[in-house]
């Protein structure tokens, strides 16, 4: 009976957003280690003291970890770490200048303020700056997860907090973050400078609609009231002269303005009492990094529109 109750909580705190989804087992044949990424399993990582107050050990392995099946090297120069010293109160948070990775030895050039004689080496973003640092530059971005784990970690990180260190990540256009211990979840998009929030632009702001030549002269198009930056219909008065080209384009908000980061798919069928028949729908972009936006573009073929004529179009998009 107990196990019937968790499930059914499971499953509705899943409904409601509260939880990621679980990922199906992963197969040979998948091209990625993990349909997502937890930061708290880049946060596992620590390597024991070798000599008091030295940050570089003996041994290049040592250096070398793993989460969710991806090998990483554990410093960089954009990555705080955590010296965890036995002493909590000399505990502190130090940003290499260097690292070091060779044949024999690895480590960092680190200036802390403490000295330390036994202690370990940790992340000091509770493997958030880590993960970040893998799983960025890939042609499809990537979901990293920050769950209780990460938050609880990051929370007792001394001189920091969670906030501070989601504020001071690096990443690029393609990782995406997802807070996942609120409900509704947060997602964060690279900005260029930082990980901005952009939930309420990024679901309800619908893309921009204007007429193609396809359209003819003088047409009326508009997206109806409740579409949306995902789902919507495209309203379009056709004018007068029509001919066959593009019918209208959808242009989304550029990144920056909390738009899509990649172009991604929309599905777009014919809808209403004058269907369409031979039309064709395709994705492209414009700019890059903070000016990028995606299209969708809509084009009629081998019959032109008729005169006067009323037709929508529904988009779905991912």
């Amino acid at each position: 009976m107990r196990k019937q109750l968790l499930s059914i909580t499971f499953l509705l705190l899943a409904a409601m957003g509260s939880v990621a989804p679980m990922a199906d087992a992963q197969t040979a044949s998948t091209p990625f280690t993990a349909p997502w990424y937890y930061a708290s399993s880049f946060n596992l990582w620590s390597i024991n003291q070798q000599s008091p107050n030295t940050y570089i050990f003996q041994g290049r392995t040592i250096c070398n970890s793993q989460a969710q099946n991806i090998n990483f090297f554990d410093f960089a120069t954009n990555a705080p770490v955590l010296i965890a010293d036995s002493n909590t109160a000399k505990s502190e948070v130090v940003t290499p200048s260097s690292i070091i990775n060779t044949a024999g030895s690895c480590g960092v050039a680190i200036a802390p303020a403490n000295n330390h004689f036994t202690y370990q080496l940790r992340s000091g973003t509770a493997g958030l700056q880590e993960a970040l640092n893998v799983l960025k530059g890939q042609a499809i971005p990537s979901l990293i997860l920050l769950d209780r784990n990460w938050w609880a970690a990051a929370n007792n990180m001394p001189g920091t907090n969670g906030v501070t260190i989601l504020g001071a990540a690096v990443g690029d256009m393609t990782t995406v973050l997802e807070d996942i211990t609120t409900s509704p979840a947060l997602f964060y998009v690279w900005s260029g400078t930082a990980f901005t929030n952009t939930n309420a632009i990024q679901k309800n702001t619908a893309p921009t609609i204007a007429a193609g030549a396809g359209a003819g002269s003088g047409p009326t198009v508009s997206n109806t009231g409740s579409s949306t930056a995902i789902a919507g219909t495209a309203s379009v008065l056709t004018g007068t002269a029509t001919t066959t080209g593009t019918l209208f384009t959808e242009t989304w908000p550029t990144v920056a303005n909390g738009g899509p980061q990649y172009a991604g798919t929309c599905v777009v069928t014919s809808s209403g009492t004058n269907s369409y028949t031979t039309f064709t729908s395709a994705m492209s972009s414009s700019g890059s990094g903070t000016t990028f936006a995606r299209i969708l573009t809509v084009t009629v073929a081998t019959t032109a529109p008729v005169v006067s004529t009323q037709y929508f179009f529904s988009y779905n998009c991912k």
